[in-house]
């Protein structure tokens, strides 16, 4: 279990949520494809103990959508905490690449800069656990 394997897991979670065009593995230049995601690490914390240790990782997913009609993309975005919800729940350990999710999983619905554009979309951010031995 590492960083990279729990972003790559979220990744495909996220991959399959009904309706996703995209989730890119690596950050790409710019956005063309809609709804697409971007996963990647806000934050962490590492534990060490006799036993091995803990790591936390606080992981970002950004779903992206265009916004040439804004009420059609605020609309679009409301189905995301529930799909997110249930494929999280669904695999708490992202296919073995993490221990498990801590919950809550937090989102926020706001509009998204990537590059020199504004998008809108949900900001969901999942804290994952890794024991470390």
């Amino acid at each position: 279990m590492s960083l990279d394997a729990a972003i790559d897991g979220l990744r495909t979670a996220v991959t399959g949520l009904t309706g996703m065009k995209r989730a890119y593995a690596d950050p790409p230049e710019s956005i063309s494809e809609f709804p697409s995601a971007i996963v990647y690490v806000t934050g962490g914390q590492l534990s060490a103990s006799a036993a091995g240790g803990v790591s936390l990782h606080t992981l970002a997913v950004e779903i992206y959508h265009a916004r040439q009609v804004l009420p059609q993309a605020v609309d679009a975005a409301k189905v995301w905490p529930d799909l997110m919800f249930a494929a999280l729940k669904a695999d708490m350990t992202l296919g073995g690449a993490v221990s498990h999710i801590n919950w809550p999983v937090t989102y926020k619905a706001l509009p998204l800069r990537y590059g020199d554009q504004i998008y809108y979309g949900m900001r969901f951010e999942v804290t994952v656990k890794i024991n470390e031995s």
